[in-house]
């Protein structure tokens, strides 16, 4: 014997639809009401409305249509065709989601299912969350335009004390004696550092502007490295620091990467370990090829001290990029800091507390040249135990750097 199709049976759709956390009406194929909800009740205002099982169901548009601001279109009966899902905004201000779901079996259609939510707050929350992003960036923009044009002003003075500075130290003008050249001694070390970080900021917001693409191409690091440790060694030793190198020697395997950038973050990390290290206290840079850190040879970080090495990679390991860690005995970064230094014009506490000077944007450079090789960078060490960054960057530099693809235009 054939039976016919199954039909909703409105008590247990109205179980059903009381455990549904969203306010639901459900409405059979004849316009009847089949079941509500209290919730649907409650977002609509209905309780002076016909709600029960078997009442026309267009008793039920009309309260929602009146709910609705002038000019609006009216909420057409549950049975029409209309939008699945939309927003409305009601009179009250309130905004409702609210979905059409057919009810289907043995292809008949046998009713439609309402589904609606009051988003009223979300979307308060989510214009709240707009505005403050907006504000935000209007706030970064001011400070990039305020760093960009102070930094601009400021080269000019200090090209001219520059200059003087070394028309005075001339031996054609006469000795200055002892204490006259340690004074203009400082007075160059200070000109010499502000230059410097009034070009970092220039150069910082350039970049954000919108500067030239990166250049990948084959590079070894080990001359980058030897040039930028002897030209940083004169300061340190001034300073009382000692600055060693050990990279290897032979055939080494190449390294795909945008040489400018590469070489203002090693600088930056030189700087910084010479920087925050006392007389007395020692850097050390390490250079080898390597394999990803993780990749089955990494060990446990331990306390950094003068005579630790920061890594060993098996020599047997094939070497899948270039690790490069600058160590340093200095005030070291304590740990609850060590992600957040490497945001712009973020300083450690120690670091702000002592005589530094900076911006705070020495570790940021790294991380974007760590980010625009597809590298990793970490650090080590805690506050009073010295620092440790390593740098690990892929041989092949990002996806794409070695076919002239979107990461930057690869060799010819």
């Amino acid at each position: 014997m054939e039976t016919g199709p199954r039909s909703l049976h409105a008590p247990c759709c109205e179980a059903v639809l009381r455990a549904v956390p969203l306010g639901a009406l459900l409405v059979g194929d004849d316009g009847r009401i089949v079941a509500v909800n209290p919730q649907f009740v409650e977002v609509f205002g209905l309780r002076g409305v016909d709600t029960s099982v078997g009442a026309d169901a267009e008793a039920v548009a009309d309260a929602a249509a009146r709910l609705l601001p002038d000019g609006l279109p009216s909420v057409r009966g549950p049975r029409g065709e209309f939008v699945r899902r939309a927003e409305i905004r009601l009179r009250d201000g309130r905004v409702l989601r609210r979905s059409r779901r057919p009810i289907d079996a043995d292809g008949r259609r046998l009713g439609v299912l309402w589904l609606v939510e009051d988003v009223t707050e979300q979307r308060r929350y989510e214009a709240e969350l707009h505005r403050h992003i907006d504000r935000l960036g209007e706030l970064a923009r001011d400070r990039a335009e305020f760093a960009a044009r102070t930094s601009h002003e400021l080269r000019t003075p200090l090209a001219t004390v520059l200059t003087f500075c070394e028309l005075l130290a001339d031996p054609a003008l006469g000795a200055l004696g002892e204490p006259r050249g340690e004074y203009l001694d400082t007075v160059r070390r200070a000109a010499t550092r502000m230059r410097d970080m009034a070009d970092g900021l220039l150069h910082r917001y350039a970049q954000a502007a919108g500067g030239a693409p990166p250049s990948f191409a084959p590079l070894d690091p080990v001359p980058l490295l030897t040039r930028l440790v002897h030209d940083v060694t004169p300061w340190a030793t001034r300073d009382g620091v000692f600055v060693s190198l050990d990279v290897p020697g032979g055939e080494r395997p190449p390294l795909l990467a945008d040489a400018d950038a590469l070489e203002r973050a090693l600088t930056a990390l030189l700087d910084n370990a010479v920087k925050f290290t006392p007389a007395g206290g020692t850097v050390a840079v390490t250079a080898r090829p390597c394999p990803r850190p993780g990749d089955g040879e990494a060990s446990e970080p331990s306390e950094m001290s003068e005579a630790s090495t920061p890594f060993a990679p098996s020599e047997a390991s094939s070497p899948s990029g270039w690790l490069i860690s600058v160590t340093d005995s200095g005030i070291g970064i304590p740990k609850e800091f060590q992600d957040e230094v490497f945001t712009e014009f973020v300083r450690a506490p120690n670091a702000r507390r002592g005589p530094y000077p900076g911006t705070g944007l020495g570790l940021s450079v790294v991380r974007d040249a760590v980010r625009l090789h597809s590298g990793t960078v970490t650090v080590h060490g805690d506050e009073g135990h010295g620092t440790g960054v390593e740098v690990w960057l892929p041989l092949g530099g990002p996806p794409g750097a070695g076919r002239g693809g979107p990461s930057g235009a690869g060799p010819a």
